[in-house]
């Protein structure tokens, strides 16, 4: 029992379906590795952000710190006067308040020292000549000027902004501020005049019932600059300054040490290799761990190294880049409303490092996998082989048409159930494939035989309905003709019957027309005559053609076509039948409602122009069971739609049959009840029709 295990085809299968699940194996193992170094590399880049994004965060609520205080001081409005006494009050409680602050101090429009936060100025100096000064005084609104320090040897930031004297109003001044003045006590119902640009007694009181509603300021009806605060600041976002007409009597300046800021920077560090750094607009750096960069005489410039430059280029983010010395680094870069920049970086080896790790155990789990599958394989596939190349060879013999196989195989498992399986399979087949070349005989034989009545009878009706039309022709003229003689006879009482034996020859020839049409096109005997003509000038023939069969029912019919749809290359002739046919299908179908005929050009992916007509009408509809039976021959809608409209049913067979000789096709979409559109398409160059001749569904 244990030998016969070992040797079924079932134990080699289970074989098989082991070394199946190492694959798998390997591809769990490594696309684990591969998003676990998925998960690192996010890590990494979620890292460098939020610490870019702390650092960022930190200056700028530092830089925001110094520029308040700078503005506040700027802002005040006892510094408009150029007087120590009442400079030294609000320079000395912003020294007291920012300890980070080591000098502070205003200076006269001339440059000259006017006091400083630590106490009164024993001796003006010589005129301020540095770059702050000048930009100040020049209207600049905050300056951030940084340096190296000649007495402490590190980066010191300098902020300044400009003091200005803001103008006072009264009465009779006029001017722009004026208006400016009056609109915004307009807008607080407090003034009521016109907008004039006089500061006349009307403002003056409106600006008296301001100042008596607000507490501090002083009720005289004159507009000094605290009323000008007052006014301006209860919406303001802006100082005051940048609206109105100021001068600039000083500048304001604070100095300040970065040591905190290089704290803050210092302490950033990611990983081994991983740092953080500042640089000012023009990359100048302000902020870095190695102290070598922010020591010396001058600031050190960084605007060239990569990801400085690009973040100068104004490209934030991610950047990757390669150093002198061929180390790649992985950086993130942010800029500040202040235009400085930070930048956190690290190396990329020490981050991909154990993303490298993965990697290398999973091609060494792979290549050992890939042997022992191998192998095994080899192994299994040696003993299989032998067995399957015979019923191969058999196999591939056999189907060539030689019946005469015979496969001997020794084992007892599954194959050799397999070969006697295949010998018995083989020796039905020789059987089976005698019977069937008999009754493949008999069968061409009645093929033939079908064919050739077919044929006999596609013959027969066509020369049956030339007969039965030569007849018909001569009953519709003599009809016509004893109509007229009727009529010249005065013998009137006849005309009524006489047309009803014309219209009903008339609707049998056309019936036999329809029969002999389809006999052509099965006998293969309809051929195409092929010629270009204008497409408007054909559709005005239809139209004059079928108007009185539209009007039979009252219906109302309508063409939608542009003026110029240019000419066409087919048969004008088969053409003109399938409008006919469609628009004397929809009439028929229509009653007291629309027969709507639309013409399109329009050009395919491979520009060849197509023509496309759509009969559209408001009758009774169809069914989806009806739609499927329309383009059968001798078939209408239904039962009840012959007895009550009548027809041959081989209108629509034709119009389709035309269609595809010319390389096109007809289509319908119906909703009971409500109509019927019909749609063919031909290209606009119809070519000679053939079995191969493509067709537009």
């Amino acid at each position: 029992m244990r030998k016969l295990f070992f040797q079924s085809l079932r134990f080699r299968t289970i074989v098989l379906v082991l070394l199946g699940a190492i694959p798998p194996m390997l591809l769990a193992i490594w696309l684990a590795s591969s998003y676990a170094a998925y998960i690192i590399r996010q890590e990494v880049r979620e890292t460098l952000n939020l610490r870019a994004h702390d650092l960022a965060d930190n200056v700028s609520r530092w830089d925001q710190m110094n520029v308040l205080a700078v503005r506040s001081l700027s802002e005040n409005h006892n510094l408009a006067d150029i007087n120590e006494e009442k400079h030294l009050p609000p320079l000395s409680t912003i020294y007291r308040l920012y300890r980070e602050i080591y000098g502070l101090a205003t200076l006269d429009a001339e440059g000259y020292l006017i006091a400083r936060g630590t106490g009164r100025v024993k001796k003006r100096g010589k005129p301020s000549t540095r770059d702050f000064f000048k930009r100040a005084m020049a209207g600049e609104e905050i300056i951030r000027d940084p340096i190296i320090s000649r007495s402490f040897k590190q980066p010191i930031i300098t902020f300044a902004a400009p003091i200005r004297k803001l103008p006072t109003l009264k009465l009779g001044d006029q001017g722009a501020l004026v208006a400016q003045l009056q609109k915004k006590l307009k807008e607080r119902k407090y003034y009521n005049g016109e907008i004039n640009s006089l500061y006349d007694t009307n403002t003056a009181e409106a600006v008296r019932r301001y100042q008596t509603e607000y507490f501090g300021l002083s009720v005289t009806g004159i507009t000094d600059p605290q009323t000008f605060d007052s006014i301006r600041y209860k919406e303001a976002k802006k100082p005051l300054y940048t609206e109105l007409p100021s001068k600039i009597v000083g500048v304001a300046v604070i100095a300040t040490f970065l040591k905190d800021l290089g704290e803050i920077v210092g302490a950033v560090r990611l990983g081994k290799t991983g740092y953080a750094f500042l640089v000012d607009e023009k990359g100048q750096v302000l902020a870095h761990p190695e102290t070598k960069f922010v020591t010396g005489t001058k600031l050190t410039n960084f605007s060239n190294y990569p990801p400085v430059k690009t973040l100068l280029e104004g490209n934030t983010g991610f950047y990757f880049f390669t150093d002198e010395n061929r180390v790649k680094w992985l950086s993130y870069g942010i800029r500040l409303d202040n235009s400085w920049s930070v930048v956190a970086l690290q190396q990329k080896a020490e981050v991909l490092e154990k993303e490298e790790v993965f990697l290398q155990l999973t091609i060494m789990v792979a290549v050992v996998a890939v042997l022992s599958v191998s192998l095994l394989i080899w192994l299994v596939t040696t003993r299989l082989l032998k067995p399957i190349t015979k019923l191969t060879v058999a196999a591939k013999t056999l189907s060539a048409g030689e019946w005469h196989q015979h496969v001997t195989v020794k084992y007892q498992d599954e194959l050799g159930t397999l070969a006697n399986t295949f010998n018995q399979m083989a020796k039905q087949l020789r059987i089976s494939f005698a019977i069937l070349e008999t009754k493949n005989e008999e069968a061409q034989k009645a093929r033939e035989e079908a064919e050739e009545a077919n044929k006999a009878k596609s013959m027969f009706v066509a020369n049956m309905t030339h007969e039965l039309r030569t007849p018909l022709n001569a009953i519709i003229g003599y009809s016509e003709m004893l109509q007229e003689d009727a009529e010249d006879t005065g013998q009137e009482d006849f005309v009524p019957d006489l047309k009803k034996i014309a219209s009903a020859g008339k609707h049998l020839l056309a019936l036999i027309n329809d029969v002999l049409d389809f006999s052509k096109v099965e006998a293969g005997k309809m051929g195409l005559f092929l010629e270009s003509f204008d497409i408007n000038t054909m559709v005005q023939d239809v139209i004059a053609m079928i108007e009185p069969v539209v009007e039979k029912n009252n219906n109302r019919l309508v063409v939608k076509n542009p003026e110029e749809l240019g000419t066409i290359h087919a048969d004008v002739t088969k053409i003109r039948q399938c409008l006919f046919n469609l628009l004397s299908n929809a009439s028929k179908f229509t009653e007291q409602g629309k027969v709507i005929l639309e013409i399109i050009r329009d050009q395919t992916t491979n520009g060849e122009d197509w023509i496309t007509f759509q009969v559209s009408d408001t009758g009774i509809g169809m069914t989806q069971e009806q739609i499927g039976k329309l383009f059968q021959a001798f078939t209408q809608a239904d039962s009840s739609t012959t007895r009550k409209y009548g027809g041959t049913g081989l209108g629509l067979v034709i119009t389709k049959q035309f269609c595809q000789m010319m390389g096109g096709n007809v289509r319908v979409e119906s909703e009971f009840g409500k109509g019927s559109t019909f749609t063919i398409r031909l290209p606009a160059i119809v070519k000679e029709f053939n079995d191969e001749t493509e067709k537009v569904g």
